[in-house]
């Protein structure tokens, strides 16, 4: 296919699904296809690492989206869709232009939405200084007790284990040793969705750290405003909470009743042509990167077939693998040995991708 001819695809996002989507697309499908990258900000940004900078342990990594675009020979458009429509293949942006697709990849996320108000919500996009006020409250013997709390519904608990470990860690080496720590949430076991052998591990983490594990609960507001856990008031003096995940409800595009995007096991949205959707905001269940690069491979796979590369897609099927934060190094999940065995702290480790991981390393030689 010469490139007059190429496929005209719209990748839209600017989170790690997106990028993965346009890296694994220009390398499978060469000039076959035409990509432009529609993304909100001007900066990709690996917010994995978030929960590392209250502790100077890691940074946020950043990287201007133009570096990426340029990186796959994509134009690239700082904007965001408002509304699709199919009919003409075609997405409106916010800026009031329109692009027209032969194939739309969306990209954009899940809504976070804030639970218990009083809680410090810790959504992976803000800066760490509220959560040095809680630092700070612990070490001068402000805060005695802290909550870590998984609210109920659709969320990824992960960073919440990473606080939760590392603000133990950080209690004892400022000699704040009887701090009451304890984790609270829906799950049976220690992060289960990782499987068996995670869960004992992570278990053990949290009770060398003096985390308090409180599975199979569900933490709700009770009449007064406070969070309530059983049927009985949460007693700490501080909470830390994740925010539930909504669906983007992308106007133009069929969703369910949270607004998630349903997909099949190559990413096309179920009653729409050529829409696709990878990363949080699909219905899939576990929102994790790693999950979401996997289907941006699968998606890639089916265009550049589509746009007449020798290519064989594979179907989507998720493997469920992380790197939990402790201190200053990271445990893999599922285990590889028969305890915990801490990997140095990097971006290209921690946010798993197969084209994403390289182009991260190849930007930090």
């Amino acid at each position: 296919m010469a490139p007059s001819e190429s496929l005209n695809v719209v990748v839209v996002g600017g989170g790690v699904a997106a990028a993965e989507c346009v890296l694994a697309l220009r390398e499978l499908a060469g000039d076959r296809v035409a990509l432009t990258l529609v993304a909100p900000e001007p900066d990709f940004v690996l917010r994995p690492l978030r929960t590392a900078e209250p502790f100077s342990a890691g940074h946020v990594v950043r990287h201007p989206v133009a570096e990426l675009a340029e990186a796959v020979d994509a134009r690239l458009l700082v904007d965001a869709v408002v509304a699709v429509s199919p009919e003409r293949r075609a997405v409106r942006l916010r800026s009031g232009d329109t692009v027209d697709y032969d194939a739309l990849v969306l990209a954009v996320g899940a809504q976070h939405r804030t639970e218990f108000p009083r809680a410090i919500t810790f959504s992976g996009d803000r800066r760490s200084t509220v959560y040095n006020g809680l630092l700070a409250d612990l070490e001068e013997r402000w805060t005695s007790s802290v909550a870590f709390v998984v609210p109920p519904g659709t969320t990824w608990p992960l960073p919440l284990y990473e606080l939760a470990l590392q603000t133990a860690r950080q209690a004892r080496a400022m000699g704040v040793e009887d701090a009451a720590l304890d984790l609270y949430t829906p799950e049976p076991a220690p992060l289960a969705v990782f499987g068996a052998a995670s869960s004992e591990v992570v278990g053990a983490l949290l009770s060398e750290y003096g985390v308090t594990f409180h599975g199979a609960v569900e933490p709700r507001i009770g009449d007064d405003g406070h969070l309530v856990v059983g049927g009985t008031p949460l007693a700490a003096q501080r909470v830390v909470a994740l925010p539930t995940l909504h669906g983007p409800a992308v106007p133009g595009v069929p969703g369910d009743a949270e607004g998630f995007l349903a997909v099949d096991d190559h990413g096309r949205v179920a009653g729409v042509r050529d829409v696709y959707a990878a990363g949080d905001g699909t219905t899939v269940p576990v929102k994790q990167g790693g999950v979401a690069t996997q289907l941006a491979d699968a998606i890639a796979e089916a265009l550049a077939q589509r746009a007449g590369a020798d290519v064989h897609p594979r179907p989507f099927r998720a493997e469920i693998q992380g790197r939990l934060l402790v201190g200053g190094g990271v445990q893999p999940l599922p285990p590889t040995g028969d305890g915990p065995a801490f990997e140095p702290l990097d971006a290209a480790v921690k946010v798993q991708g197969r084209y994403l991981s390289r182009w991260l390393q190849s930007t930090a030689s």
